[in-house]
């Protein structure tokens, strides 16, 4: 009888188990991942072009003794900006004074020699017809009158050259600049094997240099030229420099030339461009980039920087369908604007791209989008 009870048993707890085991509950399904998203926006954009940059000097000048002497003068301080022709440096000019001075007796002495051979071969001149002199003494008649004549050239030279010298006492700026730092001081000797006595730079306007590819040089070159056969006018473009701190430098810049040559490993030219620079803000030898704009902008679809992945298929971004869905979208992106990309090809004009929160999502699998709250703008000089 026990096992006859024991099955009994068993068969009536089944349908309670059955019972407990059917009312359980399974856990609610998780949330979708809520995320920001952004529409993809028409903006006006200038298309641009950057290239690495340094900054050079117009004029850049060492100056230095050319004659021998002692500092008298410094007339200026250094970092001061100095015009073209101010005195620098006064060297004493008491030893030239009396070098051109003696230069100017030996002119005198020249002269009166001169006079007397020329006077002699006159007299001899006069005599020649009656045979009271002879052939020979013209000779050396004649011969003493060039020596007088080469003397007084050679005494014209020295009071030149004494009067150069002179002059060089007085060491005057070659151009407007700014001064660099002096190492000499009123009573030292200098010569012209002494070196630089200061550094002249003339930095208003900066000039800028960069390079830029043949092809595209070549290929804009070309588009102007057959705007103007169209009486059509030029493409402008607009020069901005970007500084090593990412700061916009505040005046535009042009171009002032292209050089003459292609350099024939990189296939690249040098351009230089200009930028006024009154207040000495830019420095000879300085680092940026020459952000190029080409043009009147134009109506270009954008999306935020922050909302492109990049991975080995390329860059690309996650956009959330009408039903709520994440849905990977491969781009083509152009030039950066501010804070955003320039969309060449891959999304449309109303895409509701994720910015924040695209760690959290999975294509093909839901998400909760809300606007994001603010839409990068461009950095300041990126106009």
């Amino acid at each position: 009888m026990r096992p006859t009870r024991s099955v009994a048993f068993a068969a009536l707890a089944i349908p309670f188990v059955l019972a407990a085991c059917g009312g359980a509950e399974d856990p609610p399904p998780a949330p979708p991942p809520a995320v920001e998203v952004q529409e993809v926006f028409m903006e006006p954009v200038a298309t641009e072009f950057e290239h690495v940059a340094r900054t050079r000097a117009r004029e850049d000048a060492e100056i230095r003794a050319r004659i021998t002497g002692t500092i008298l003068e410094r007339n200026f301080e250094e970092g001061q900006t100095v015009e073209q022709d101010a005195l620098l440096f006064r060297i004493d000019p008491r030893p030239y004074e009396a070098a051109l001075n003696a230069a100017r007796a030996d002119l005198a002495q020249a002269n009166a020699a001169l006079d007397i051979a020329q006077r002699n071969l006159n007299r001899g001149e006069e005599l020649l017809p009656d045979g009271y002199i002879s052939e020979a003494e013209m000779d050396k008649l004649r011969g003493e009158r060039d020596r007088a004549v080469a003397g007084r050239e050679a005494a014209l030279a020295a009071i030149e050259r004494a009067e150069l010298n002179l002059n060089f006492t007085d060491i005057r700026a070659p151009f407007t600049g700014r001064a660099g730092r002096s190492q000499l001081s009123i009573g030292d000797l200098v010569d012209p094997s002494t070196g630089s006595l200061v550094s002249l730079v003339q930095s208003d306007p900066m000039l800028v240099d960069f390079d830029i590819n043949e092809q595209a040089l070549l290929a804009a070159m070309k588009t102007n030229q057959s705007r103007v056969a169209e009486d059509l006018p030029p493409i402008e473009y607009t020069l901005r420099l970007r500084l090593v701190s990412g700061d916009y430098y505040p005046l535009a810049g042009a171009i002032d030339y292209a050089s003459n040559r292609v350099n024939p490993t990189t296939g690249t030219i040098t351009v230089t461009a200009r930028f006024p620079n009154p207040d000495g803000r830019l420095l000879p030898g300085q680092f940026g980039r020459v952000v190029i704009k080409r043009g009147e902008p134009q109506m270009r679809m954008l999306i935020a920087q922050s909302s492109v992945l990049e991975d080995m298929q390329g860059r690309y971004v996650y956009i959330v369908n009408d039903e709520n869905l994440v849905v990977r979208k491969n781009v083509t992106l152009g030039q950066r604007h501010g804070m955003n990309w320039v969309v060449e090809s891959g999304l449309e004009e109303g895409d509701r791209v994720i910015v924040n929160g695209v760690q959290k999502v999975r294509p093909g699998l839901p998400a909760a989008p809300s606007p994001v709250t603010s839409r990068p703008h461009e950095q300041p000089g990126d106009s």
